[in-house]
């Protein structure tokens, strides 16, 4: 559990469903769900993608409030039209911002990798090593 924010661990690992209208709701997200998000290219998931046609997110917000196994079948498109067809514009947003928040609540508990900076080579404390060629110890020296 992260020590840092037990709440988000806590809602990541006991997730909720989310209603929205219509009576619908969008699960928490699995990783079905996401992997099926990113074969049809979501912009949820993927949003460098998104061209800003409505037309690209209907598969996703139809996924997202039935069964991730949908998007094996052949008619996904005509089947997220045809459930577009019986729920109003409004639906979007909702479903959008319970989408988000299913999926910034199982990204809040991955470990986030953290950057090598040449100072956390050292050992703590130590001085870093010199790049020059070392002087010989033997023999006279110079004044």
């Amino acid at each position: 559990m992260s020590k840092g924010n037990p709440d988000k661990a806590m809602a990541a690992l006991l997730p909720l469903p989310i209603r929205v209208s219509g009576g619908y709701e969008v699960k928490p997200m699995t990783l079905g769900m996401f992997a099926a998000l990113e074969r049809i290219k979501s912009p949820l998931v993927n949003p460098d993608i998104h061209t800003g046609d409505m037309l690209d997110l209907i598969p996703s917000l139809y996924l997202l409030t039935h069964d991730p196994l949908e998007v094996f079948k052949a008619d996904l498109i005509a089947a997220s039209m045809a459930w577009a067809d019986t729920v109003p514009p409004t639906i979007l947003a909702e479903i959008q911002t319970a989408a988000y928040r299913q999926i910034n609540a199982a990204l809040d508990v991955v470990p986030e990798k953290k950057k090598k900076t040449p100072a956390a080579d050292m050992t703590d404390g130590s001085r870093p090593s010199s790049t020059l060629r070392r002087k010989s110890s033997t023999g006279a020296t110079r004044k």
